[in-house]
C-alpha cells in the first residue's frame, strides 16, 4: 500500500509493502517516494523467498541479515542507473567505498527522523553502506547504543554485514576494472552484478539454518566467487578483515568446496523442506502461563564456520535455543510484542514502541510467538500525529 497512514516507516508482511506519510523537514515525506526505502522492503520480499524459514526464527543475526539483504537490494537497486553510477564515480574520484549518493541510504527519511530525534537515523541517512564495523558476537552486545556503536538490535548489527558488502564491492572494482584510478560505470555495473550473483548463491546454499549466520554466508559466497582467484580472494580478505569469518574458517573453506557443491546439488533437488525445530523457554517472566514455543535457528550443522573475536580466535555459535531466548527478551523489552488476549492487561510490559513486529497467539501449554512484519527499523519509537 502506498500510503498506510501517518507514520515514518515502511513495512513488508508477506502480503504487502507498506508505506506511510510523516513530518519531513521541509514537509510532508512519503516512504514511497524513497527508492532506498522501497528497494529495501522488496528486499525482505525477494530474500523471504528465496528463504521463507529465516521469517519467523528466532535469532538477531538472521534477523539483521534480513535488514541487512533489504539494504543491499538497495544499493543494487541504485547501480541500474547509469547516471548515477557515473556520478558517484565522478564525485568519488573513482574510489568507490566513500561516502557518496550511493552509500547514503534514505536520506530524506533519515533527516525527517532527526528532526524528531537525533538518536533514530544517521547523521546524513537513514543508514550508511560506509562504516568501520567488524562482527561482535550478539549475545554481547547491548540491546541499545548510540548510532556510532554498535547493538544488537537488527538495524544496527546489520551494519556489519552491509559494510563488509560495499567493502568488497569497492575493492572488487578497483581490481576488475581496466584502469584501477578511473573504473567506468560500465565496469561497476558488471562488478555489482557478479556480486549480487555471489550473494544470492551464498544464501541460497546457507541452509540449514543456524546461529551465527553471518559467517555461514559469507563461507557460502567465498565458495560461490571460487571460478575467479580475485573476486574469491577479496571476498575471502574483507570478511575475514571484519571477523565475519575467522581465520581458520578462511583457510578451511577449498576443503569444503566439493563438499558443499554435492550437497547444494541434493537440495536443489529436496521439493520441500522440514519446519525448523521448536524449542520452548520458560514464560513466566514474559506473563505467559506455560511456556513460549519459537521457532529455533537449531538445524544440525552441515559443516562449521565461525567468526571471530576481539583477538581474532573463532567465537562457539550460541545454542539455537540460547539465541532464541535472547532474541525474545528483546523483543519483549522493547515492546515490540502484541499480547492480544494471551497475557492479562495488568502482566504485560508496555512502552511507546508504536509497531508491533511480533505477536502472541494462544496454544496448548502455552503461547506461540509468530512474526508479523520486518518493518523500517530506527524509526521504531514512531511519530504522534
Amino acid at each position: 500500500m502506498l500510503d498506510n497512514g501517518f507514520d515514518l516507516d515502511a513495512n513488508y508482511n508477506r502480503t504487502a509493502l507498506n508505506f506511510f506519510h510523516g513530518p519531513g523537514v521541509t514537509g510532508t515525506v512519503f516512504t514511497c517516494e524513497s527508492p532506498d526505502v522501497s528497494c529495501h522492503e522488496v528486499g525482505h520480499a525477494v530474500l523471504d523467498a528465496f528463504m521463507p524459514e529465516l521469517w519467523g526464527v528466532a535469532s538477531k543475526e538472521i534477523a539483521a541479515f534480513h535488514e541487512s539483504f533489504g539494504d543491499i537490494s538497495a544499493l543494487m537497486s541504485a547501480i541500474q542507473i547509469p547516471s548515477l553510477r557515473t556520478a558517484v564515480l565522478a564525485a568519488s574520484g573513482g574510489n568507490l567505498y566513500t561516502t557518496s549518493r550511493l552509500s547514503r541510504l534514505a536520506e530524506q527519511l533519515g533527516s525527517a527522523l532527526r528532526a524528531q530525534d537525533l538518536d533514530l537515523a544517521e547523521a546524513d541517512c537513514l543508514r550508511s553502506a560506509v562504516n568501520s564495523f567488524n562482527y561482535q558476537d550478539p549475545m554481547t552486545l547491548p540491546s541499545a547504543a548510540p548510532l556510532s556503536q554498535l547493538s544488537s538490535k537488527p538495524h544496527s548489527f546489520s551494519r556489519i554485514f552491509t559494510g563488509a558488502f560495499f567493502e568488497i564491492l569497492g575493492v572488487s572494482l578497483a581490481a576488475k576494472a581496466a584502469n584501477p584510478g578511473a573504473p567506468t560505470e560500465a565496469e561497476l555495473l558488471a562488478v555489482a552484478d557478479d556480486l549480487a550473483g555471489f550473494l544470492v548463491q551464498g544464501v541460497k546454499w546457507s541452509s540449514p539454518v543456524v546461529t551465527n549466520c553471518y559467517a555461514q554466508i559469507a563461507a557460502n559466497m567465498v565458495i560461490a566467487a571460487q571460478a575467479d582467484p580475485t573476486y574469491s580472494s577479496i571476498v575471502r580478505g574483507v570478511f575475514v578483515g571484519r571477523s565475519i569469518l575467522s581465520l581458520q574458517s578462511a583457510s578451511s573453506l577449498p576443503m569444503m568446496m566439493k563438499v558443499k557443491s554435492l550437497t547444494a546439488a541434493t537440495k536443489s533437488a529436496r521439493a520441500e523442506r522440514e519446519p525448523l525445530p521448536i524449542v520452548g523457554l520458560p514464560a513466566s517472566q514474559y506473563g505467559i502461563d506455560g511456556v513460549l514455543f519459537v521457532e529455533a535457528a537449531a538445524e544440525p550443522r552441515e559443516f562449521v564456520v565461525t567468526s571471530a573475536g576481539f583477538n581474532a580466535e573463532p567465537i562457539a555459535p550460541p545454542s539455537g535455543t540460547a539465541a532464541a531466548k535472547a532474541f525474545v527478551d528483546d523483543l519483549f523489552m522493547s515492546g515490540q510484542i502484541d499480547y492480544g488476549t494471551v497475557v492479562d492487561p495488568e502482566r504485560r510490559l508496555v512502552r511507546n514502541h508504536k509497531t508491533k513486529t511480533h505477536a502472541l497467539v494462544k496454544v496448548d501449554g502455552g503461547a506461540r510467538l509468530e512474526r508479523r512484519l520486518f518493518n523500517c527499523g530506527l524509526c521504531a519509537r514512531g511519530v504522534s500525529h
